[in-house]
Order: structure tokens, then sequence, then C-alpha cells
């Protein structure tokens, strides 16, 4: 007899420890919206995986992330492949973990934060990005792309941290009408347009102060 259930009841991840331990040889198929999906199981492993285009691992991880739809867990039924070698608890929390990069990559910075920053002195713009160079908030008003800033983030913290752990805290682009700066403020990267008259120092140990500020609150 198939137990028959929706994932807002019992998580995906429960469902899938509860058959790895008690090494059931099992199906369990999954729908949400018009998207379907299966993961057997055997002898204590996830044997294969399949959710819309995806298949083995990925897969998996797609459904981890599903909070509500229906499920069916089937007893006795193979696995018409294998795609999975992994152990189960290696792939389970692996997808909790991309569930919660996902929730806070695109995390908005406080709006007291943006106020404060936008009215600094020679400030001329403020946008705000996450790791995959997507603007969370503000705009931008130069030509430049917001993955260029972030590919420069990354190459250039990634060189400095070799020397200085994770000291580097900022970056500073020269342009025609004067500077831009990238802060990091986790999970997000806050990007200040200003032009030529400011001073640099002063300017950097007043954003990183404003910064240090909020994020203790």
């Amino acid at each position: 007899m198939a137990l028959v259930g929706n994932l807002k009841d019992l998580k995906l991840a429960n469902i899938i420890q509860i058959n790895c331990i008690e090494r059931n040889v099992a199906k369990v198929s999954v729908q949400s919206a018009d998207v379907r999906g299966s993961i057997f199981f055997s002898n204590g492993a996830i044997i294969h995986a399949d959710y819309g285009p995806y298949v083995g691992e990925r897969a998996v991880h797609e459904m981890l992330a599903l909070n509500e739809g229906g499920f069916k867990v089937e007893a006795g039924v193979e696995a018409p492949q294998q795609t999975i070698t992994q152990p189960w608890n290696s792939i389970v929390l692996e997808g909790l973990r991309l569930i919660d990069e996902k929730k806070v990559t695109g995390a908005p910075i406080p709006r007291q934060l943006f106020g404060i920053l936008s009215g600094l002195k020679d400030v001329e713009n403020v946008f705000v990005l996450n790791y995959n160079g997507q603007i969370v908030e503000g705009e931008l008003r130069d030509d430049i792309h917001p993955l260029s800033l972030t590919f420069t983030w990354y190459k250039l913290k990634k060189m400095l941290n070799l020397f200085y752990s994770d000291s580097f805290q900022y970056i500073l682009l020269r342009r025609k009408e004067g500077y831009i700066y990238v802060f990091e403020f986790r999970p997000n990267l806050i990007v200040l347009e200003t032009g030529l008259k400011l001073v640099a120092p002063e300017f950097v140990l007043n954003v990183k102060k404003i910064l240090k500020q909020i994020s203790s609150k």
C-alpha cells in the first residue's frame, strides 16, 4: 500500500532519511505544479532521481527546495537505472546548503543603510548587487555591466586573500567622471558611484564605520 501525502506536512528531506535509514527498496514520486519527479532507493542509498529536465543529484536538490506538492511512496519499486553514487546524507546536506544560499543571495540591505550611503558627500549613486551580478536595490547609471564588477571583485579578492585572508573589503575603480567603490556587505556587494573631489581614505573609513554599525545591530 502506497503512502500518500503533501510536502507541507512531511518534508522531502525526512522522507529521504526514513527510506535510507530503513534501507528500503522504494520509489518516491513528487508533483509540484506541472512538474513531476521521482527518487529511487535501495540498500540505504539514493540510486536514481529525475525531476523535470534534471537527472541525478541535481534532481534531488531541486526537489528538496519544494515547500508543497503531493508525494507518494511506493515500496518494492526498483530503480530503472543508477545515476547517483554519492551518500544520501551528502546529497541532502548539499541540497539544503544550496537552498540557504539562494535565500540570502538576493537579501536586500536595510533601507536605513541605503539612505545613509546615498546622503554621503560626493556620492552620486548607490546600488546593491548580489553575487550573481544582479541589481538588488537601486539602479546602474553608468555603462559598466554589473557582472564586470562582481567578476573584478572575485578576482581581486581571491588573489589578495592569499596574503591577507578576509581583510580585503573593497575595490576602487576609476572612471572619467569619478570613482566606483565596491564594498562587501554580505550577502551583497554595495556599489557607490562618486565624484572626483572626495578624499578617498576618509571616505573609505566613513563607509566602513557605517557598514560596521549597521551590521552589528
